[in-house]
């Protein structure tokens, strides 16, 4: 493995090849796709009636934070998301799934 391989490999994490990779994924649809949404809900439902919190926790975690950043692709990038409220929704959507998953996997006991 030389020096060229490991900045290809480093190079595929610039915001723009990010940025357009989630594009090419159509992320910004997960907030309005229904069978999405209806999956993720029954998933974390299932998972914490059943009482496995930690995984309840994490689909919790990565599920808001996948809807917080598909919110945001869907406002826009940019200078227009800003405006159109998109940093808040990130920032904000973020710290409450993240707030969520330490709630539930290390405050809330039986």
């Amino acid at each position: 493995m030389g020096w060229s391989d490991v900045m290809d490999f480093i190079d595929r994490f610039r915001t723009d090849q990010i940025m357009q990779q989630l594009q090419a994924w159509n992320i910004a649809d997960l907030n309005s796709n229904p069978w999405f949404l209806g999956s993720f809900a029954a998933a974390v439902v299932i998972t914490y009636l059943i009482g496995w919190r930690a995984i309840s926790a994490f689909l919790v975690g990565i599920g808001g934070f996948a809807l917080a950043l598909s919110y945001t692709l869907a406002k826009g990038t940019g200078t227009e998301g800003i405006q159109g409220g998109g940093l808040y929704v990130i920032i904000g959507g973020g710290a409450a799934a993240i707030g969520l998953f330490i709630y539930l996997l290390f405050i809330k006991s039986e």
